[in-house]
């Protein structure tokens, strides 16, 4: 997830590669949007049209939730993974969900 972090509203910063919970709360996300997205990802990582996932966890995020993790396929990960918004109201959501924000 190495990639600088946007500031919210409030001026907080989310730590990307301290969290992961956009890669670990639906084994249907991320999904793969038309031709090219996601090349260069090995085979392994894709099934269906989308990511592979092990329960609800991308297979290519690595490390331990809310402590630290990596993209396995940072460098090619798909158009919906690179679209998605550090300290967006989804960030933020999906942080509370896992217990990693307490607002």
């Amino acid at each position: 997830m190495s990639r600088p972090d946007t500031v919210d509203g409030d001026g907080a910063v989310p730590d990307c590669e301290g969290c992961g919970a956009c890669c670990a709360y639906s084994w249907e996300w991320p999904a793969l949007l038309g031709p090219g997205d996601g090349a260069g990802i090995p085979a392994y990582f894709i099934e269906d049209g989308r990511m592979r996932c092990d329960g609800d966890r991308c297979s290519a995020l690595a490390g331990t939730l809310g402590e630290a993790v990596h993209c396995r396929v940072y460098a090619d990960r798909p158009l919906v993974c690179r679209e998605f918004t550090a300290g967006s109201d989804d960030c933020r959501e999906l942080r509370r969900l896992f217990g990693f924000d307490s607002g």
